[in-house]
């Protein structure tokens, strides 16, 4: 190991430590031992690329058959080390460093082989293809780069190694989040910076000698906003607006407005819901309806519009019954906990008594557990339930003292009372009910008067039985299992969270046994508290994310050592700190990201500063977006007169539907009716089946509700194409944008202008009016309208 060795060659303990620091977090993750190979110098950057896009990726779909874990080394091929690539297996080498072509290995994965598609079940995401042969071009860099001489042997994986560094917690985001002071700039950069973000990137592109690019113009710069704000394209009135506002403050308050309006709330919670696997029914065999789900979805836009500060969104969704007794309405914040799928076959239809039950528990509570802590705080917290993590300074200990946490809650209909005068009418009648004799009419007259309960679906401990499924009688007993295997239960687990920080603490015991949600309570003051680093430098991150379509940390949910570094660390904790002086506001910190001088860049190609930084990564520009599924959908409702801006309630159930063999419904997109009263509600609003998904939108990239989703898939394939030209959807909202524009313009060149400004926020060219003119008149206004939502100017955010 290489601390043993460190030890042994007598240097003092604290150049140990330095030693082994330097190591970590230089990013070449350096394996020592005492016949341990010469790590050649690789810069950071590349080893980054490698640890952020292709180690993943080998380990979540390559190890289980090509690598030392695997029971029988398939092909003879691993993939676990540089030399098993370098030597490969049966037919030949696995990668050639700089000579994609000759790489079996992206032959592979690109399908392009008839003898060896990998992975064999499901072909890779075109994104996850374009990295591995981006990293093959880049010569394959590697931690465990040897020289040509040198073998690994039987060493282990150079990240493996660095498990037996992890236990100082000295990571990055491990650390206190500091304050640092935004880069002094020249007289010229601080001209082109707007506020103090813009100090970081501009000083981060400097070191690199590469300036930004120039302002994007104002038709550009409203659509982006818009989009990115309230998930809606700017209608041709207040684009035109915009641009006759000669104030100097008058992006400032198109932002202000945008924030303002509760469409932001739709947006941003949907980007929420994808991070909790969100969806209306239980997942697994027994796909079953979930009808009370929707309140949690109501409550995250209300959070979002009411910009609640953040420390109270997260305590409210872990524990908001026993934080705010007094605000029986929060109840429904809960539904994060119980947001996932649910094994019905093992939770309800089995003894209760069984092994297979247990099994279930555990299983139930690691999806709770990973929920609560990969959305909140960015580890991979369920990676230590069968061995302490072999990354990250998380010990089994600490994984089981979460589990313990959710002890005692179950997933279930849970009854509320939204008004809290009738909440405690209600608690005073029953215990009269209970006090006095069960014969006693007056309790049972004055219960019958008060409103009918609510429900949501969502962390309870007391909720009507349901078949074998039943609410516990208090905490169930968790313990810590060796492999993971119920059969081979240690020490009971004592409910709290990470170790690695040492500002927090670890356990939360005295927390009383038979008290559930006390524990829930602890936990989530110490997601919370201001001294959690992972917390807030976690959200900040992740609304970097979404307004740039790339992270700082390009693992939003992922901060330990499997992740990416950041690209700038200290922007990160200078937002982090901000945030936080700014009481959790994220609407603030909404506004000061989008009215930086880096976010109002235009898209236009720079060569020289893609060869330097061809990825981005230093935000020389602005990314390029392809809208995601949701904004598509809304969009080609708002172009074509048919948005339904109604807030709340029921989902809206856009398909058809008919009893199954069990209790998974048959389902059929294509029997819905877009005439349909509902028709027309907001994406967010669309009942969300996690096994029957729409596919319209799952051709779109929407996200799969049975997966904690941190980062949408951005494909581009034909059936997209197919989809916008032949969907039921976009052939009645095809339909209505022609009677829109027969409508409003009489004569057909006025159509196509009006088309343009609706669809594209601009007018067309001599050129293109001519052309599209001509095409109309050949295969009329709907074809004309078909065309245009399958255009890239349509599809993609600049």
């Amino acid at each position: 190991m290489p601390r043993t060795y460190l030890r042994r060659s007598g240097l003092p303990r604290t150049w140990i430590t330095r030693v082994l620091r330097l190591l970590v977090t230089c990013g070449g993750i350096v394996f020592l031992g005492l016949n341990a190979p010469r790590v050649l110098g690789e810069s950071p950057d590349r080893l980054a690329f490698f640890e952020s896009r292709i180690r993943p990726i080998l380990i979540d779909k390559c190890y289980s058959c090509h690598s030392s874990e695997a029971a029988k080394i398939k092909s003879g091929l691993r993939l676990d080390s540089l030399e098993g690539m370098l030597k490969g297996g049966d037919s030949g080498p696995a990668i050639v460093p700089h000579k994609p072509g000759e790489s079996v290995l992206l032959r592979a994965i690109a399908y392009t082989d008839d003898f060896s598609k990998m992975p064999p079940r499901q072909k890779l995401p075109e994104q996850v293809i374009a990295d591995f042969r981006r990293w093959v071009e880049m010569g394959a860099p590697h931690p465990g780069a040897i020289g040509a001489s040198a073998g690994l042997g039987k060493q282990r994986d150079s990240a493996a190694a660095t498990a037996s560094l992890a236990d100082d917690g000295s990571w990055w985001s491990l650390q206190p989040i500091s304050s640092p002071e935004p880069p002094r700039l020249s007289t010229s950069e601080a001209a082109w910076a707007r506020n103090s973000i813009d100090a970081f990137i501009v000083a981060g592109l400097r070191a690199k000698g590469l300036k930004p690019s120039p302002e994007a113009d104002r038709r550009t710069l409203i659509r982006r906003l818009s989009f990115d704000l309230i998930g809606l394209p700017p209608s041709p009135e207040q684009v035109e607006d915009f641009l006759a506002d000669t104030a100097p403050d008058a992006y400032e308050r198109l932002v202000d407005r945008l924030l303002c309006s509760p469409h932001h709330g739709e947006r941003w919670a949907r980007f929420w819901l994808d991070l909790v696997h969100f969806a209306e029914t239980h997942g697994h065999d027994q796909d079953r309806i979930r009808p009370n789900a929707w309140p949690y979805r109501d409550y995250l836009i209300a959070a979002f519009n009411g910009d609640k500060p953040y420390a109270g969104f997260i305590e409210e969704q872990v524990a908001a019954d026993v934080l705010f007794p007094d605000q029986p309405r929060l109840v429904v914040a809960l539904g994060m906990i119980a947001s996932g799928p649910w094994d019905e076959s093992s939770l309800r239809d089995i003894r209760d008594d069984s092994i297979d039950r247990q099994i279930g528990h555990y299983i139930d509570r690691d999806d709770m557990v990973s929920t609560v802590m990969s959305t909140f705080v960015s580890m991979t917290v369920h990676c230590a339930r069968c061995h302490d993590h072999k990354f990250d300074p998380i010990t089994q200990e600490d994984y089981y003292g979460l589990q313990a946490v959710f002890a005692g809650v179950d997933r279930a209909d849970r009854a509320y009372d939204p008004d809290p005068l009738v909440s405690v009418s209600r608690q005073v009648f029953e215990l009269d009910r209970r006090i006095l004799c069960s014969s006693c009419l007056l309790p049972e007259v004055l219960l019958a008067a008060l409103p009918p309960r609510h429900y949501v679906y969502a962390a309870a401990s007391e909720f009507s039985p349901d078949g074998g499924h039943k609410p516990p009688p208090g905490p169930r007993p968790v313990h810590i299992l060796k492999r993971g295997d119920i059969h081979k239960p240690g020490a009971s687990a004592v409910p709290g969270s990470l170790a690695c920080l040492s500002m927090l603490p670890a356990r939360f015991s005295p927390v009383g046994s038979n008290h559930e949600g006390a524990r829930r309570a602890a936990l989530a003051r110490w997601l919370s508290d201001a001294r959690n680093p992972l917390t807030y430098r976690s959200i900040v991150n992740r609304l970097w994310q979404h307004h740039f379509g790339r992270a700082i940390v390009d693992t939003p949910s992922d901060f330990g050592r499997m992740g990416s570094i950041p690209t700038h660390p200290e922007l990160l904790d200078w937002m982090a700190a901000r945030f936080l002086a700014d009481g959790g506001s994220l609407k603030r910190m909404h506004r000061l990201i989008v009215t930086s001088a880096v976010y109002r860049q235009a898209t236009v190609h720079d060569p020289r500063a893609a060869e330097i930084d061809a990825d981005n990564r230093l935000f020389w520009r602005m990314n390029r977006r392809r809208l995601d599924a949701e904004s598509v959908h809304d969009a080609l409702l708002l172009v074509a007169g048919r948005l339904d801006t109604t807030m709340g309630g029921p989902s809206v159930r856009q398909f058809g539907s008919r009893p199954g063999v069990h209790v998974t419904p048959v389902v059929d997109y294509t029997e819905y009716d877009w005439g349909s009263p509902g028709a027309g509600r907001r994406s967010v609003y669309r009942f969300l089946f996690r096994t029957l998904p729409d596919p319209f939108m799952d051709t779109l990239d929407e996200a799969d509700a049975s997966q904690l989703t941190a980062t949408r898939t951005e494909s581009i394939t034909p059936l997209q194409a197919l989809a916008l030209l032949n969907n039921p959807f976009v052939l009645r909202q095809s339909e209505y944008l022609a009677k829109r524009l027969e409508q409003e313009q009489p004569r057909l060149e006025d159509q196509v202008r009006l088309a343009f400004d609706l669809v594209f926020n601009r007018m067309p060219t001599h050129d293109e009016l001519a052309d599209l003119g001509a095409y109309t008149r050949r295969n009329g206004l709907v074809n004309l309208c078909r065309l245009l939502f399958n255009s890239n100017e349509f599809l993609f955010l600049n």
